[in-house]
């Protein structure tokens, strides 16, 4: 007779999470066994950030039932995961970096000798057990802010060790590793599984499914696609579960593109990219895309200044230039709008007049006075411009819907009077109607000449507006593809896959 299918240590079984009406999760459904490591996939947005939230603790299900070892949980905080035998590991390490390796093991959690003071011996002892059962050499006393990226991995995994975790959950764990950390942290959560861990592991980097997982689900606009052994599938198959179809490309009118006016040559940022390579010309869009810790931003950021390259050059019409700053980039005709504007690009509690004209106060200030009247007139015609919809330009722009304030930080962009316009994840929270309506004002930017360089993780924006397509992966320059031979599929495959195609096995 064959023997039984072990008892699952992870079970999720309609699986649903909403936010704002809008539905994220929908009847999601997966299980790990002992020893097993499960794969889940899925694009940008696909849901797993939110199912990794709701099986840590951090947001509450509004549907379906979560098992461990046979029994049911309510996980109401990261607290009630971590008892229940599940922790997660995220890609931004949670670490305390002033403190030693044994002292964030045993954080919160101190044993104590019979006299009350912290046990320093047993802490010692106990982290050295932990880290052998890695096999990994690390001393225990060395402060984490002085380790590796890959050593502090390892001081995460045995935390969790120490909690007597049963489910560990890996959230791309590969996205800050050389092909040498990712080979030594394959090998430990090989010893995991050995040891009868269940493994939950998250990639964008579809060939480490293939190296490491038993089993992969698939999820697409928070649903569940498919769900296989790995040994049953090949790329194509996972591709396809992925993506479904490919967005129609749109194709908008061949436009007439002028000098090159933004050329990368060769330039490298260490632990960030290496040797980019891309031109962009006059009244031409080019999309830079890649899934999450290609390098997309800090390509962007480091033509701004905001990163010292190590090699290469940046050419700005012809000119090979030094750009030291956001402010030096301006000079050259270079404007940015960033992907975060919350933190990184609205004032919230000042108007929206302020938001929009702070990047170039001297145009309303010629002898060092502001010119209110100038200001209050040119923020006028660029609200109605960009059709800003507000009470006036001193409204704070908290107060503003999330599409009216990014149309306010491109206003600020254009500000500056730009010939090179970086636009990173311009359409991020916004929804349909302002979602169209920035696609309408990029396309008009470009008619008149300005050169766009795109930064977006949304498919269907970067097929509509590219006029070429350049995909960054691991940091380098996967494929740079023309408008006709785009493609989701195309696109995914530079972005995920690696160069040979996988067989079946």
């Amino acid at each position: 007779m064959p023997s039984p299918e072990p008892k699952a240590l992870l079970e999720v079984t309609g699986l649903s999470k909403s936010f704002g009406g809008n539905l994220v999760l929908s009847d999601v459904a997966f299980s790990v066994l002992p020893g097993e490591v499960h794969a889940i996939v899925g694009e940008n947005g696909a849901g797993k950030s939110t199912l990794i939230k709701t099986l840590g603790g951090v947001h509450h299900p509004d549907g379906g039932h979560i098992l461990v070892d046979g029994s049911e949980r309510r996980l109401r905080s990261p607290r009630d995961a971590q008892a229940s035998g599940i922790t997660v590991i995220h890609q931004e390490l949670s670490l305390a970096p002033h403190l030693s390796a044994e002292e964030n093991v045993f954080l919160g959690h101190f044993p104590k000798t019979p006299f009350g003071t912290v046990n320093r011996g047993l802490i010692r002892s106990r982290t050295l057990d932990l880290l052998r059962r890695l096999s990994v050499e690390i001393d225990p006393a060395r402060r984490v802010g002085t380790l590796s990226i890959a050593q502090q991995q390892m001081v995460e995994i045995a935390k969790a060790l120490r909690f007597e975790s049963r489910v560990l959950i890996l959230d791309e764990p590969t996205a800050v590793l050389d092909a040498d950390r990712v080979d030594t942290l394959f090998k430990v959560i090989g010893r995991l599984r050995e040891q009868g861990l269940g493994i939950v592991y998250i990639s964008h980097h579809l060939e480490e499914i293939f190296r490491i997982a038993d089993r992969v689900t698939v999820l697409r606009d928070g649903r569940r696609t498919g769900m296989s052994p790995v040994r049953a599938i090949d790329q194509d198959w996972l591709v396809d579960k992925m993506i479904g179809r490919d967005f129609p490309t749109h194709a908008p009118q061949a436009r007439t593109t002028g000098r090159p006016a933004l050329e990368l040559k060769s330039l490298s940022v260490p632990g960030q990219f290496e040797q980019i390579s891309l031109s962009l010309h006059e009244g031409e869009i080019v999309g830079l895309a890649g899934l999450v810790g290609a390098g997309r931003t800090e390509v962007a950021r480091a033509i701004l200044g905001l990163a010292r390259s190590s090699a290469g050059s940046v050419e700005v019409f012809g000119r090979a230039v030094k750009v030291k700053n956001p402010n030096a980039a301006a000079r050259l005709g270079i404007a940015y709008v960033s992907e975060d504007r919350k933190a990184q690009g609205l004032l919230p509690n000042r108007p929206v007049r302020e938001n929009i004209t702070i990047s170039n106060l001297r145009r309303f200030a010629p002898w060092g006075l502001l010119r209110r009247g100038a200001e209050i007139r040119f923020v006028r015609d660029m609200t109605a411009r960009l059709d800003i919809r507000m009470a006036g330009p001193s409204s704070e722009i908290r107060r503003l819907s999330g599409g009216n304030q990014q149309k306010a930080l491109i206003g600020r962009a254009l500000t500056l009077n730009p010939k090179i316009l970086i636009l990173d994840e311009p359409t991020r929270g916004v929804d349909i109607g302002a979602k169209q309506e920035i696609y309408t004002l990029i396309e008009g930017l470009v008619r008149n000449g300005v050169a766009i360089l795109l930064v977006s993780s949304e498919m269907e924006e970067i097929l509509r507006l590219s006029d070429r397509v350049v995909v960054l992966r691991r940091g380098r320059v996967a494929s740079s593809l023309s408008r006709d031979e785009a493609s989701e599929t195309a696109i995914m495959r530079a972005a995920a896959l690696v160069d040979e195609p996988h067989v079946a096995h």
